[in-house]
């Protein structure tokens, strides 16, 4: 043991991955939980699907993994949010919680920056759910195809119910 490790100030290592079966049209969900429609997600930009179809998950866990396999096109400061272009082309965005820009990135962490390449069921961000209750806001992961209009249709695989990390949600054909 270290001294940064007894002093209580080490980073904690990344999780595992997720074994996720290759599917070019899946996008998979980013957390565990309790699957929510898009147009019953607290926020009028994604209930209205202005910022792509797709679903919200009501996450059980802290850690997000990827959707999809591609590479990070965008992060933002606030490390709440990350934007992964699949190899198909399909935007993927990932977004954690409702309002959570306004925590000014405190109580997330990125494992993975702009440029990186993911594969689908690497964790890319860690969040304390404990933080986002404590603050009032809600704990929503949402994952939706910004560019949806390029591809055919983009559905839920199903839109309530429980889902395990890594399990398709949604269907983007290409």
């Amino acid at each position: 043991m270290g001294l940064l490790d007894m002093m209580g100030s080490a980073r904690p290592a990344k999780p595992e991955a997720l074994s996720v079966p290759a599917d070019s049209d899946a996008i998979h969900a980013p957390v565990s939980g309790r699957l929510v429609p898009l147009d019953q997600i607290d926020d009028p930009a994604f209930a209205r699907g202005m910022l792509g179809q797709g679903v919200g998950i009501r996450a059980r866990g802290d850690v997000a993994f990827s959707p999809v396999t591609g590479t990070v096109v965008a992060d933002v400061k606030t490390k709440h949010a990350l934007l992964i272009r699949d190899e198909q082309g399909a935007e993927v965005l990932l977004h954690v919680g409702i309002d959570s820009v306004s925590l000014h990135g405190r109580g997330f962490r990125l494992f993975v920056r702009k440029g990186d390449r993911v594969c689908a069921g690497e964790p890319v961000i860690a969040f304390d759910r404990r933080l986002l209750e404590e603050s009032g806001l809600d704990d929503t992961v949402i994952v939706t195809v910004t560019n949806s209009e390029t591809f055919g249709p983009v559905e839920p695989v199903r839109e309530a119910g429980e889902v395990a990390a890594g399990a398709v949600v949604l269907r983007a054909e290409r």
